[in-house]
């Protein structure tokens, strides 16, 4: 019975990831290598947490309903991180979050089509999804060449889970364009 909380226990890591980033920001930018590391920790148990529940056969939960909201809680994390460290100006980063985290909000909670909030959410998503990386790229190479390295290897590894991430992605924002 413990391995069938096994997906559910890789999903909810990323919010203990989430928390343990924002933990980093008294350390200031020379945490920047250890964050990328927590991230690349949660893209990968982003990636094995749906392979395990198949693998078990297990019925979602409610925090297998709401895996995407542990991603991005993570990416605000990081997001948060780099600018309250300097590594993002914040005349860039509060606006830009202090917009788009309200519209996803709301549009979370007021769609009835997941696809449409998971595609508008990641659009404002993707470009904190790899600021970390690039940010790193200019301060700690190697976390930067890591992310690289990862990145690599998980297409590698996982072409159709990253054509799904596309579909789905295309499929929310044709909904989300289409006139309710």
């Amino acid at each position: 019975m413990r391995r069938r909380r096994l997906p559910d226990l890789l999903t909810a890591s990323r919010a203990l990831i989430a928390v343990a980033i924002l933990g980093m920001i008294p350390a200031g930018p020379g945490a920047l290598r250890s964050v990328a590391l927590l991230l690349l920790l949660g893209w990968t148990t982003d990636m094995l947490d749906g392979r395990v529940a198949r693998r078990l056969e297990k019925e979602p939960t409610w925090i297998g309903e709401h895996e995407f909201q542990f991603d991005m809680l993570m990416v605000l994390a990081s997001a948060i991180y780099l600018i309250a460290v300097g590594l993002v100006p914040p005349a860039v980063g509060i606006p830009y979050l202090g917009l788009a985290v309200p519209l996803c909000l709301w549009l979370n909670l007021r769609s009835d089509e997941f696809l449409r909030f998971k595609a508008f959410t990641m659009l404002l998503a993707f470009p904190w999804v790899f600021a970390p990386f690039i940010v790193a790229y200019f301060h700690e190479r190697g976390a930067a060449y890591l992310g690289l390295l990862w990145m690599g290897g998980a297409l590698v590894l996982d072409w159709r889970r990253f054509t799904g991430v596309v579909g789905d992605f295309l499929a929310g924002a044709r909904a989300f364009l289409r006139r309710p």
